[in-house]
């Protein structure tokens, strides 16, 4: 009797296993599975060239020609861009200057310790003269209002009396100091007294200036 009841039980686990294979063989691991599976490789990150920084616009200087031409009497609105500078370019170009021996090798050398009050300027010869030429107000009044701030910093030094030394080193002191000044308006109001001179320092000092300017023009981009 208990033979007759194992049979069924027998032939019913034989079917539902698989011919020849156990259970365990028939089940995969994990571990298995997951190494089956192709490995996926990290592509490195590629980086993306930085664009190189923009050029600077090239400054918008006067050339030599318009410089000959400013030097005996013309407007040149651009030619105070040669002194848009830093200090320590101006200084550079100081001392090119001179090696050029373009400047005698000295600076104006400061007398006083403060500058006059701007009465005594207002009642120099020279500055009555210019306010003369210059008829228009404004002009008259940027022109001067630059002459004025380069005799405070040679301290009450008469423009009449300047020489190219005197002049670049007030530029000097103003681009220091930090006093804005429009330089075109500077340059020319000197050009100016010197060329109203009737002895031979007022031409001497063009000469001079002129040369310094093309230098410096040469020596600029």
């Amino acid at each position: 009797m208990s033979d007759a009841q194992e049979g069924p039980n027998t032939a019913e686990s034989a079917a539902e296993s698989p011919e020849g294979a156990s259970p365990e063989a028939s089940e995969e691991t994990p571990k298995e599975a997951a190494s089956s599976e192709p490995a996926v490789t990290a592509q490195p990150v590629k980086k993306v060239p930085k664009a190189p920084p923009p050029k600077k616009a090239p400054r918008d200087l006067p050339s030599p020609e318009e410089i000959a031409a400013w030097v005996e009497g013309a407007d040149c609105p651009k030619l105070g861009e040669l002194f848009n500078v830093p200090l320590a370019k101006w200084d550079a170009l100081g001392m090119q200057i001179k090696k050029e021996e373009l400047l005698p090798q000295h600076w104006q050398v400061l007398t006083a310790i403060a500058a006059p009050d701007d009465s005594v300027f207002e009642s120099l010869p020279t500055v009555g003269r210019l306010r003369v030429a210059y008829r228009d107000q404004e002009l008259s009044r940027r022109r001067l209002g630059a002459l004025r701030e380069a005799w405070r910093a040679l301290r009450g030094k008469q423009p009449s009396l300047w020489t190219v030394s005197d002049l670049f080193a007030a530029v000097r002191r103003l681009m220091d100091k930090k006093v804005e000044v429009d330089w075109t308006d500077l340059l020319t109001a000197t050009r100016d007294v010197w060329a109203g001179l009737t002895v031979p320092h007022g031409r001497e000092q063009l000469e001079i200036l002129w040369a310094c300017l093309d230098f410096i023009r040469s020596k600029s981009r």
